[in-house]
């Protein structure tokens, strides 16, 4: 596959980026919608970008057996993206962004406790100096924020927490099974198990808001490969920390797109984030003795 040509590192980033660029599409598009139908949109669209993914490298189809786990992980995926959804209509693109980057840190922590995993030196200073970067951006931010900002900056953070578990039974699945099939179970499950919600909550969308739902379909589908190749390659614990780039992609986003100028704390912010992710990826991945065979979750 062409993403096994790339450095793990490399291809984590070019997902999150990917994945960067479909939030900034959902801030815009999804305003007008109940979140149930605009997280239904999304992997609806992802589904059948990834049934054709499936198809077109001609991968077998899954047995039973590999089903159930990937149907538990939906759970997590859906989760993630209702409150994500919600925290991104309610509060500014940078701030939701940058309260998501807790996540490394619960990242790390579950594979430590989950898979055995053993975090070097530079990755514990890493998600240090990330986790500086984030409380510098959000200094300001917190203290204005109030009301529906505040339920919002509670869903940001509860969605980093079950986006951490969800790339740790990632990590558990993508050494074992095709990314493609990987893929296709995360977007048609979660399209599936929100799809009732979204239907009752239904509004028809223009054929432009259709377009735009459609390229966030896209960018989910092939975010997910390039994280479901990296997570395949390397330690959770040392890619989680590349979750931080996603504050850069949004800076560049923000400025092109929107015209947006950072401001001096935002780029000090970045600068700890960059750096923590620069000594994460030259980090050699530690593996424990054996990786659990174990699933994660019921």
């Amino acid at each position: 596959m062409l993403l096994n040509r790339l450095g793990p590192a490399t291809t984590a980033v070019i997902g999150i980026g990917s994945l960067s660029l479909m939030d900034g599409i959902i801030k815009h598009a999804a305003a007008g919608y109940a979140t149930s139908q605009a997280v239904m949109m999304r992997y609806m669209v992802g589904a059948f970008v990834a049934f054709l993914v499936f198809r077109l490298t001609r991968t077998a189809w899954p047995a039973l057996r590999i089903v159930r786990p990937h149907a538990w992980r939906a759970v997590l995926v859906v989760s993630t993206a209702v409150t994500f959804f919600y925290a991104l209509v309610t509060l500014p693109l940078a701030v939701t962004l940058a309260l998501s980057f807790t996540s490394p840190i619960f990242i790390a922590i579950a594979a430590t406790v989950l898979l055995g995993e053993r975090p070097g030196g530079n990755v514990v200073i890493a998600l240090v100096l990330g986790f500086a970067g984030v409380l510098v951006v959000l200094w300001d931010e917190l203290a204005r924020t109030t009301g529906e900002g505040t339920l919002g900056i509670l869903a940001a953070l509860a969605s980093a927490v079950t986006y951490a578990l969800s790339m740790v039974t990632l990590k558990t699945r993508a050494g074992r099974d095709p990314i493609p099939t990987i893929v296709l179970l995360q977007n048609g499950f979660a399209g599936l198990f929100v799809a009732p919600f979204g239907i009752a909550q239904w509004s028809s969308p223009s054929p432009t808001e259709t377009a735009l739902f459609a390229v966030i379909g896209i960018l989910g589908a092939g975010g997910h490969l390039c994280m479901a190749s990296a997570y395949g390659r390397a330690d959770a614990s040392r890619l989680g920390v590349l979750e931080y780039t996603a504050f850069v992609w949004a800076v560049a986003i923000g400025f092109f797109a929107f015209g947006e100028i950072p401001s001096l704390g935002t780029v000090a912010g970045a600068a700890l984030i960059v750096t923590g992710a620069w000594l994460a990826s030259r980090t050699p991945p530690q593996v424990a003795p054996h990786e659990p065979d174990a699933e994660i979750g019921p």
